[in-house]
């Protein structure tokens, strides 16, 4: 008897294997990556969006900056005498114009440009000479002013509202309010005296 070699017959060779034990294998899709130009151009836009944005912003706080008046005016202690302007009848001066000066404070954050200033109401007015003055912040200069007294309807003096034409730092005029009232008490009394005829 010979033995021989077996050979698997055509139903064996045939015969798949399936391992019901195991997970069927996972797709994998390839990730898709951004172009290097494309991320580029992200942060481009995102660096020049932040430095428009930061550009207006500063830009609105330096406006509000510059539009920003803040203001005192003083008046100067000075001696009265009888001027060249003042009415007198019946040997008695019913009105009085005098030259006195003022101190003008910038107490705001920008320098400003006072041109003109009016102090008043009836019976006295305080007017400036209208002339650029630039005064930067924390800074005072003076001013000189034309006073008109009626003897019997401006005294005393009192606190009076100030208005004052100014130019900010971006170029615009316009009128403004002083951040207290003027106190001309300095100027009071001695222009008492004119109006009463003591004065010489």
């Amino acid at each position: 008897m010979t033995w021989g070699t077996a050979t698997p017959s055509a139903a064996v060779r045939s015969l798949i294997v399936i391992d019901l034990d195991r997970p069927a294998p996972v797709e994998r899709r390839p990730r898709t990556r951004l172009p290097v130009k494309a991320v580029a151009l992200l942060l481009a836009g995102a660096v020049v969006g932040g430095a428009l944005t930061y550009g207006w912003t500063s830009r609105r706080a330096t406006d509000a900056r510059d539009q920003e008046v803040s203001v005192f005016v003083f008046a100067v202690p000075s001696e009265v005498t009888l001027a060249p302007g003042s009415v007198v009848a019946e040997g008695k001066v019913t009105s009085i114009t005098l030259t006195r000066r003022v101190t003008i404070v910038n107490a705001g954050p920008a320098p400003i440009n006072v041109v003109n200033f009016a102090v008043g109401r009836p019976g006295v007015t305080v007017r400036g000479v209208e002339r650029q003055r630039w005064i930067e912040p924390g800074a005072m200069t003076q001013a000189d002013a034309d006073v008109q007294i009626n003897c019997a309807r401006g005294l005393p003096f009192g606190r009076l509202p100030v208005t004052l034409s100014v130019q900010t730092y971006d170029e615009r005029s316009r009128q403004a309010r002083a951040k207290d009232d003027f106190d001309g008490a300095a100027w009071s009394e001695d222009a008492e005296s004119v109006c009463a005829g003591d004065a010489r």
